[in-house]
């Protein structure tokens, strides 16, 4: 079994980090049976195996996990598709007094189903890309079948399933739009990332999105959530691209957040220190 923890997480258990993060985060695995063509750990990308979006994850001992009960409010397992992931998880999901994520492609719902049975709090299936053409392409696999998942899952654990959407794989707007409306009346929580080019993966010299084009979705995807706006309100043009909101409000700080599950900051996960900040991890 190789399991990491990302440096944030390590740093907080040596009592060496002043970061809000209340969320541990693991990696189970490397180098994953599927080839993403913007992950770090695809069956194609030469990036280091450490390594997955840009964070640094350090190679640990199981005996790390009992120390996370008692310094974290929560377990995220981020879990690579090697072909021994299953019969690892059913290992560590039962080890934690604290409440488990478990971020996985899932294949079928009955593995779903087996990880709220070994006491997983929630699970995260991540489409990435809201678009079926495109998710074909650059995730592979069919787009209606990972959908079928999602549905069947949030109507066995209402309130329970996240997904995730990556801003800038080539997906318009309205796609994004579309999906957060299609989840959002499933009881699904949509976490949104930024694009990150990382080398070694064949998507390394594709451009980050802009900060103006993040913000504007992150706005309106909120204002969805919230039931502040509705569909109808966002007006786009010929190309899917948000041109106008009718709302009257100020932009709420709240919508700068990181979104995910309950104490999920995900600290730099997808920018520098340095900026700029996509998702603001501090409250």
């Amino acid at each position: 079994m190789m399991l990491r923890a990302s440096y944030g997480t390590i740093r907080k258990v040596n009592g060496n980090s002043s970061l809000e993060m209340d969320t541990a985060y693991l990696m189970l695995g490397e180098r994953c049976v599927y080839n993403c063509l913007y992950c770090a750990q695809s069956r194609s990308s030469t990036s280091p195996s450490h390594f997955l979006s840009r964070v640094t994850w350090k190679e640990v001992s199981e005996d790390l996990l009992g120390k996370l009960n008692d310094r974290f409010k929560r377990v995220c397992i981020q879990v690579v598709s090697y072909p021994s992931y299953g019969k690892d998880l059913r290992l560590i999901i039962p080890r934690f007094r604290i409440p488990v994520s478990v971020s996985v492609r899932a294949v079928s719902i009955e593995e779903v189903v087996e990880y709220f049975e070994l006491g997983a709090d929630r699970v995260g299936i991540a489409v990435d890309v809201p678009n079926k053409t495109l998710f074909e392409k650059i995730r592979g696999g069919k787009y209606e079948r990972h959908l079928h998942i999602l549905e069947k899952v949030s109507e066995m654990f209402p309130g329970r399933i996240t997904t995730h959407v990556i801003v800038g794989l080539g997906e318009s707007d309205k796609d994004i739009v579309d999906f957060t409306v299609w989840a959002r009346e499933r009881n699904i929580v949509v976490s949104l990332f930024a694009f990150t080019p990382i080398k070694g993966t064949a998507f390394e010299n594709r451009e980050r999105p802009s900060l103006e084009r993040y913000r504007k979705i992150q706005l309106v995807t909120y204002l969805l959530e919230k039931n502040l706006i509705k569909p109808e309100n966002i007006i786009f043009d010929s190309n899917g691209k948000i041109i106008d909101v009718e709302w009257n409000g100020e932009f709420p700080e709240e919508a700068l957040r990181t979104r995910g599950c309950p104490h999920c900051t995900r600290p730099y996960y997808n920018e520098s220190p340095r900026g700029p900040i996509y998702n603001v991890h501090w409250r």
